[in-house]
């Protein structure tokens, strides 16, 4: 068995393309939902929908630009629905940040993982994930140095 989860449905066409993705983005969606929701139970929940959803729909998603940007964007979606829902704010870049900011902070500050990896997670090309990084910097040191 790959390292999706056995109640993730796998599409009929494209299944080993798809167990791939899971396997190669299962931890790193866990590791953010767990930041954003604060809870591992609910952080599995989440990248269990999300997976789900995307299994369903795994075709359109490859004739999509970025299929990691559409998964990222479900990801995103489903956390800030759960944060909401359980009137949660665990990720405190996200009370303050654009979205897209916010993530790249999460994934390079907080999860420690180099720019061009996170940039993969969020299906940016990599100079794109530099200056969004480089702008999330700047937006929080100009947050910071007004108070």
């Amino acid at each position: 068995m790959t390292g999706h989860d056995r109640r993730t449905p796998c599409p009929r066409l494209f299944r080993l393309e798809f167990a791939a993705f899971c396997e190669a983005n299962r931890d790193t969606y866990l590791r953010y939902a767990q930041v954003r929701l604060g809870d591992q139970t609910d952080a599995r929940r989440c990248v269990d929908v999300v997976l789900g959803a995307l299994g369903t729909r795994w075709i359109a998603a490859l004739g999509s630009a970025s299929p990691a940007a559409r998964a990222w964007g479900d990801l995103r979606a489903e956390a800030d629905r759960r944060t909401i829902s359980a009137a949660k704010q665990a990720g405190k870049f996200h009370a303050v940040l654009r979205d897209d900011q916010a993530d790249i902070m999460l994934l390079h500050h907080h999860l420690r993982l180099p720019v061009d990896d996170a940039a993969g997670f969020m299906g940016l090309a990599g100079p794109d994930a530099r200056a969004l990084l480089r702008g999330a910097e700047r937006d929080l040191h100009n947050l910071h140095g007004s108070h």
